[in-house]
């Protein structure tokens, strides 16, 4: 089980690391989404990319590798607002961006942990893996 601090810490350097990342909003302090049972809900992280002077560079793709068991996932994009940190693109922290966003619906009947994995493609060929916990409440 991933640590949340940990975690983060090594979203922070991957992301300081190249121009494809960012996330935006608050988890809980355990690093999970919640969601209300059956309602649409945007997922923390989202993906997106940005030059060195801080302009969009196009949206990255994904691909669901592994679907939620109690509920579905839409891919969207959604203005966000880059999350750099240390490194060649922290001046563009805080700048708003399109970026891609997860957004989970879950069955209108269930409460409980779910969770997805998605394979994220950005345009220079680069792949990251992401997986999101949700607490249906």
């Amino acid at each position: 089980m991933p640590v949340p601090g940990m975690m983060t810490l090594g979203l922070i350097l991957l992301c300081s690391a190249l121009g494809g990342c960012v996330t935006s909003g608050d988890k809980g302090a355990d690093g999970i989404d919640r969601a209300a049972a059956g309602e649409p809900t945007f997922m923390q992280q989202t993906y997106m990319t940005m030059d060195t002077r801080c302009r969009q560079v196009k949206r990255p793709s994904a691909t669901l590798t592994q679907r939620p068991q109690h509920g579905t996932v839409r891919m969207l994009t959604r203005k966000a607002k880059a999350v750099y940190g240390p490194g060649a693109y922290q001046h563009c922290d805080g700048k708003i961006g399109k970026a891609l966003a997860f957004e989970y619906t879950s069955n209108s009947d269930y409460r409980g942990r779910d969770s997805f994995e998605v394979r994220v493609r950005y345009s220079d060929g680069e792949i990251r893996h992401g997986r999101y916990e949700v607490e249906v409440r």
